[in-house]
């Protein structure tokens, strides 16, 4: 199969260092677009173009990362424990987070989510290497996935506030 689509991400200057991009990824970040470029030049939106999520970097070395399917149904259920298998898996499959640890490599312009636990376990005790680039607020990260690029573009969240502030 071709490769996938190449989608240039801003690149950060060639001097900025690995604390440089620490500083700069920390905080929250609110997603603004998730997309998939295809082989034949398609794009999707994995979860809809109104896909919510946020994605944080800590100062000492954690992160967590959230998607979601935009208003998803509620389940007729009074716990995730009555829920049957078949309206779980439904709902399962429109979210998507995990959490762990990350590093910076500021060279080769990659973030790495060192996952530690995970929605879907396999992710979990899993490397997954993201390139990065930054334009003003915006934070995108890339990776290949099989044949496809995928492409998630975050917004900083106004950290160091609280909300009505």
């Amino acid at each position: 199969m071709s490769e996938p689509t190449s989608v240039s991400i801003p690149e950060m200057a060639s001097k900025t260092g690995d604390a440089d991009i620490v500083r700069a990824l920390v905080g929250g970040w609110e997603l603004v677009c998730w997309e998939t470029f295809h082989p034949d030049g398609t794009v999707s939106h994995p979860f809809g173009k109104d896909a919510i999520g946020i994605i944080m970097y800590s100062a000492d070395g954690h992160m967590s990362c959230h998607l979601s399917m935009a208003n998803r149904p509620l389940l007729d259920a009074p716990t995730i424990y009555h829920v049957s298998d078949e309206d779980l898996g439904r709902s399962l499959r429109a979210y998507t987070g995990y959490f762990g640890t990350y590093s910076v490599d500021a060279a080769e312009g990659v973030v790495t989510h060192h996952v530690e636990g995970a929605w879907y376990p396999n992710f979990a005790a899993v490397d997954q290497p993201r390139r990065y680039g930054f334009d003003g607020d915006l934070l995108f990260l890339e990776a290949e996935t099989g044949d496809d690029l995928v492409r998630i573009t975050w917004r900083r969240r106004n950290s160091g506030t609280l909300p009505g502030h």
